[in-house]
Order: C-alpha cells, then structure tokens, then sequence
C-alpha cells in the first residue's frame, strides 16, 4: 500500500489540493449566503436591471 501511495503520491497532492480549493469555495459561498450578500452590486446599470433588486419604474 504505501509503494502506490509513493508511486501517486504527486497525484494525490494534486488532488487534495483540488478539494482544499473547492472546500474554501463552499466555505465561502455559504458564509456570503449567511451575510446576505448576493452577486449584486448596486448597479443596475450593470445587470440592465434585471434582478428582483432593482426599483423598475
């Protein structure tokens, strides 16, 4: 067992790397979801007004 984990150790690595970043985007995600921040920024005219945020008239 630790002759393969030698043998794919760049592998794994690579792979745990993978699933630390996709970890720290979830984290994130979920910590911008409790803070109720959302993707908009306040300007319509970014979004040509698009999102429920916006004040149509």
């Amino acid at each position: 067992m630790f002759a393969w984990i030698a043998e794919n150790s760049v592998t794994l690595a690579a792979i745990a790397a993978v699933l630390v970043l996709a970890g720290i985007a979830v984290l994130s995600l979920v910590k911008d979801k409790k803070n109720k921040k959302g993707g908009c920024t306040g300007n319509c005219a970014s979004c040509g007004a698009g999102c429920p945020y916006s004040k149509k008239q």
